[in-house]
């Protein structure tokens, strides 16, 4: 039964291997014909495979090798419902199927060292965010998935607004107004009062909401508030004193599904997804103009073996078959993979970096500066 991979797993998948390591990948259809022929195409990427290791290897490896590969083609559970990629690995001691989101490209790669940038796209969940719905009745959260966005429990999170209306927020500008209706409400204070009383019922339930939600919620992962938009300007005022940076949507959710929600709200989580990935690029510039940071690959592999890379900035593009030698750090590049000793340029490079205590990002090709295929920050 195929897993989702953890940062185990990768550790795992890093570890040195008697060579040849198989990667496998495959995107999956949700449903329909295309998900029907995916044993299909499963098996003409174990041919490519059976290939490449023709090359090199002797026939009784080659076949102990493929033999769990061609198993999986008629395994239902692996091409079942799930995650939108399969991942499988294979070398001597060891066989792993794993699903991912999002889904990879579809690649068969034989090397000395298994290919892991879409493992590393799945673990870095650059697709992540969470969602918090704020109606009258019940506030909730949920998380992106594959599927779209499914509830997340969170301990000590207080579901609902008791016997405070909506209204009590006090419109959008959110400070508590009488206006006409205290004064139509004749002689003395008491409904502008009581309108006083539950804004600050409000905002103290709001504000065991953020407290709750900071236990939780990753830094790194956007949240998008969804609500009604009296509800709105009080989130903001209980909430944002404690570091709770969120994008809004307005709007009433008191009857809407998961899937609306999704709907409503995922333009915004896109906007917020895109500029954490602005972010980075633009630090990327900044350290460029400082001497501190290089879109040239080779200058990239000469510092990643020294260990200067800080940061790597890796596209998620069709492979730069090739070689990187792990001393010196020259780069010599094919124009595919011309035999099983070939990887790509770009996964050896996360290897590297990573094995020196760097952080890698795996972004998409539009999003990487320049459309380069790598760029690095340097530690010094």
């Amino acid at each position: 039964m195929p897993k989702k991979p953890t940062s185990e797993d990768l550790q795992n998948l890093l570890s040195p291997r008697t060579e040849p390591c198989i990667s496998l990948f495959l995107p999956l259809p949700r449903h329909g014909p295309d998900l029907a022929m995916a044993p299909v195409r499963f098996r003409a990427l174990v041919r490519q495979v059976e290939a490449l290791l023709g090359e090199r290897y002797d026939v009784r490896l080659v076949k102990e090798l493929l033999a769990p590969l061609t198993g999986i083609a008629g395994a239902a559970d692996v091409f079942g419902p799930g995650p939108d990629g399969l991942a499988v690995f294979r070398a001597e001691g060891l066989f792993e199927v794993y699903r991912l989101w999002p889904a990879p490209p579809e690649r068969a790669v034989v090397a000395d060292s298994f290919h892991v940038k879409p493992i590393l796209k799945c673990l870095q969940d650059r697709h992540r965010y969470f969602v918090l719905s704020l109606s009258s009745r019940k506030v909730a959260l949920f998380e992106s998935s594959e599927r779209g966005l499914v509830p997340r429990h969170v301990p000590g999170l207080p579901e609902r607004v008791e016997n405070v209306p909506v209204g009590a927020a006090g419109g959008r500008g959110g400070s508590s107004r009488g206006g006409s209706r205290s004064a139509g409400s004749g002689p003395g204070k008491a409904p502008a009062e009581s309108d006083g009383s539950r804004r600050e019922e409000l905002l103290r339930f709001f504000r065991a909401v953020g407290a709750a939600l900071g236990r939780v919620l990753d830094d790194r992962a956007p949240v998008v508030v969804a609500g009604a938009g009296p509800l709105l300007p009080a989130f903001r005022e209980a909430c944002g004193p404690s570091g709770l940076n969120a994008e809004f949507v307005e709007g009433a959710v008191d009857d809407a599904g998961t899937d609306e929600l999704y709907a409503r709200t995922l333009p915004e989580a896109r906007k917020a997804l895109d500029a954490r990935d602005e972010a980075l690029v633009g630090e990327f510039r900044e350290q460029h103009d400082r001497g501190l940071a290089s879109d040239i690959l080779t200058h990239i592999a000469e510092a990643a073996v020294l260990g200067r890379v800080r940061r790597l900035l890796v596209s998620d593009r069709r492979p730069l078959f090739g070689r990187v030698d792990r001393t010196t750090g020259e780069v010599t590049l094919h124009a595919g993979q011309t035999g099983p000793q070939d990887d790509d340029v770009l996964d050896d490079l996360a290897e590297i970096v990573l094995s020196r205590g760097g952080e890698v990002v795996v972004l998409d090709p539009a999003r990487m500066p320049e459309e380069a295929a790598a760029v690095a920050m340097f530690r010094w």
